[in-house]
């Protein structure tokens, strides 16, 4: 099917404005490009002088084929990976020229993650792993109550002291999604998280994670190839060649 390039730049240049007025900005992304072999014959741009804003409380879906640098870019943004050029702001600090000690505390205090493969560790409770980011830092009591709520919040209050050997999928990855919250981070990066579960589980952890961007203001960016993560989004993203190729705002984001 053929792309219209007008809309393109029409849908762009709705959800642009959208934000661009905006006080409220939490990540701030300028002219962002990713080189691989940068010039070699091998190079390989994986993202090309991207432009976006998010503002505080957004649930945004970035989707796109393999290969077309989402993934790349939700590195960059979780402190993970550097840039060739560009700037990239995370709730008003640059991050592209931070210091690798910088980069950690901006994990740390800013940002939880959630990934497709879920990294629980099997010989610990559930609680125990949802904890595990405080561990370098020291576990308080106020902590362990945290955690808690967080588990019920998430349907697992009664699942708190199995391991994960004995939870489903599902419950594995709303575990995941606790663990992400612990540090009470502004923003989740999340990648892939239906993509090991069936459509009914994968349900019901995109409704967990629509239930804390609503009541928590919590960001969440979720690179995804599931469509049913951009219905429960308010805001989706398509990346293609490392190009924002649309981004459109949801109409129907209130009525979830």
């Amino acid at each position: 099917m053929m792309v219209n390039i007008e809309d393109t730049k029409l849908q762009l240049k709705i959800a642009s404005e959208a934000v661009s007025e905006s006080t409220d900005l939490i990540i701030e992304i300028k002219d962002l490009w990713r080189k691989f072999f940068e010039d070699t014959p091998a190079e390989v741009q994986a993202l090309r002088g991207v432009n976006f804003r998010v503002e505080k409380g957004e649930f945004i879906t970035i989707m796109g084929p393999s290969g077309s640098g989402k993934s790349t870019l939700l590195t960059i943004l979780g402190c993970m990976a550097s840039s060739s050029s560009g700037q990239v702001l995370i709730d008003g600090t640059e991050i592209t020229k931070l210091s690798q000690r910088k980069l950690s505390e901006i994990r740390k205090n800013k940002i939880g993650f959630v990934f497709q493969d879920i990294f629980l560790i099997d010989t610990i409770s559930a609680l125990d792993n949802v904890l595990l980011p405080l561990l370098p830092y020291g576990i308080k009591k106020e902590d362990e109550e945290r955690a808690k709520e967080l588990m019920k919040t998430a349907g697992l209050d009664d699942r708190m002291h199995h391991k994960p050997t004995e939870l489903s999928g599902g419950q594995k990855q709303r575990v995941a999604i606790c663990r992400a919250l612990i540090n009470n981070p502004p923003i989740v990066l999340a990648d892939e998280p239906t993509g090991n579960l069936d459509s009914q589980t994968g349900g019901e952890v995109l409704a967990l994670l629509r239930k804390i961007n609503k009541e928590k203001g919590i960001t969440i960016l979720a690179v995804s190839h599931d469509p049913k993560l951009a219905e429960f989004s308010s805001r989706d993203v398509m990346i293609t060649d490392g190009e924002i190729t649309r981004d459109r705002i949801n109409p129907f984001r209130n009525n979830h």
